[in-house]
């Protein structure tokens, strides 16, 4: 009861909002951005915010976990986390210790199709931020001694990870959607490959994938004119090394449905993902898309929320998901359920996917997402590092900044018509990948109902 009067005041909000629609949308205007190429291919996107006294630099290298070499997935991400472990001029230790006198740090974000590496501080900090984001960037030395001690760290991280099941079928699904693919493992990679990782093994990857022409970067906040000369000075004396990104095969083919059970026989409750193709981040429908995600199951008025956990009380949750990449990414669905209800859970999870692929969304439905979606849209850059940081992603799919500017009337647009299309387009009902994480002896063979089921141990994958 609680929860359907949960449902009806969302729902109810999010209708309110939608009186958006009655006047017509128009171009979203942007805040004032410059865009500056350097002659070693570097781009600079320049963004002035004078609300606050601060810098942000963020550089994006087109290059993340799917470039790792095979048999050394989570190299990019290494690389990435050894980069502050050492400079040709500064320790670990003192470039901890310079970050936190100016109240600080330094992060590398690494995804499957790039890497954002990002720093921040108080504007009267700015030549002093400059230098040390400069330094890890140009000369990392990758010590031995502070790669065993991450080495240690991701290790033991990804060890605690089977006890969270969630985060674990997470970490399982790339390789059982992908299999050898680049895209094939999360960035954080395997046990197995990181313990292989040598100093030859980031050098060579930092030699590829760092290099400006591979790169963009973002300088947001209160600069002045001799800030620019100096930025550009320093990032001028970048050598370049024309990089070469492989291009990626196409997603791997299936056909029918898949089951991997991943035995874990203390469990008190299994942990479920659905997974089916997804799409490229540069589809035309892109918002269509996201828009049947979430009526789908991204909201507590959804159609996964409401049949499965609301009529039928078999989760506390459960959720659609997509991750659009420079080629299909993946797209699944995502819940839990006791042991006992796994069968029950897992069935009318995939009747009520493909119903929903079947027969559509309703124009009730459309309204309430389209108003859903104005309403989280400020927020996607309502500080200009957000900004720039949707920039350089965008740019890193090829995706005009016009995604940005045109983004309300392109969402007026989208009808019940136009989103159903998507659906037929690119949902699939029938080619699906399913991972259960519980005991064995407690759902296998209820699970047979749904097809061949392959087992393996969860240690396996820790090794």
């Amino acid at each position: 009861m609680r929860i359907r009067t949960i449902t009806q005041v969302f729902l109810a909000l999010t209708l309110s909002s939608s009186a958006f629609a009655a006047t017509k949308a128009k171009p979203f205007e942007l805040r004032p951005t410059e865009v500056q190429t350097l002659d070693n291919g570097l781009q600079i996107l320049w963004v002035p915010d004078t609300s606050l006294p601060y810098v942000s630099l963020q550089l994006m290298l087109r290059s993340g976990s799917a470039q790792d070499p095979k048999g050394k997935e989570g190299l990019a991400s290494f690389t990435g986390g050894m980069l502050e472990r050492g400079s040709f001029r500064r320790t670990a230790l003192k470039i901890s210790e310079e970050f936190e006198q100016i109240g600080s740090s330094f992060s590398a974000d690494v995804g499957s199709d790039y890497t954002i590496l990002s720093s921040s501080s108080l504007s009267f900090h700015k030549e002093t931020v400059l230098k040390l984001f400069s330094d890890i960037l140009f000369k990392p030395t990758f010590p031995l001694g502070e790669i065993e001690k991450l080495r240690k760290v991701i290790l033991g991280g990804i060890q605690k990870i089977a006890d969270r099941p969630e985060d674990f079928t997470e970490f399982l699904m790339p390789r059982f959607i992908f299999g050898s693919h680049p895209y094939g493992h999360e960035s954080i990679g395997f046990p197995k490959s990181i313990r292989s990782f040598k100093k030859t093994d980031l050098q060579k990857f930092y030699a590829m994938a760092y290099t400006p022409d591979n790169a963009m970067m973002a300088v947001v906040g209160q600069y002045d004119d001799a800030y620019k000369a100096e930025l550009i000075k320093t990032f001028s004396a970048w050598k370049k090394k024309t990089s070469v990104t492989p291009a990626l095969p196409d997603f791997p083919a299936w056909k029918g449905t898949e089951l991997l059970l991943v035995n874990r026989s203390d469990l008190n409750q299994a942990q479920i993902q659905i997974g089916f193709k997804g799409v490229p981040r540069n589809i035309n429908e892109f918002l269509e898309l996201r828009a049947g995600i979430k009526i789908l199951g991204e909201s507590f008025g959804s159609r996964l929320f409401e049949e499965i956990r609301v009529k039928r009380g078999l989760t506390y949750g459960i959720n659609a998901w997509f991750d659009p990449r420079q080629i299909a990414g993946p797209m699944g669905i995502y819940t839990f359920t006791r042991v006992d209800k796994i069968a029950e859970t897992v069935g009318e999870t995939l009747n009520t996917y493909r119903l929903f692929v079947k027969d559509g969304v309703t124009s009730g439905e459309v309204a309430e997402v389209k108003a859903l979606m104005r309403g989280q849209f400020p927020r996607t850059f309502e500080t200009a590092e957000g900004l720039a940081r949707q920039l350089l992603i965008l740019n890193r799919y090829g995706i005009s900044t016009d995604y940005l500017t045109n983004y309300m009337v392109n969402l007026d647009a989208i009808s019940k018509k136009s989103v159903n299309e998507t659906i037929k387009r690119y949902f699939d009902p029938e080619n699906l990948k399913i991972l259960v994480y519980a005991p064995r002896e407690k759902v296998e063979a209820s699970l047979k109902t749904f097809g061949k089921v392959e087992v393996k141990e969860y240690k396996e994958f820790l090794q």
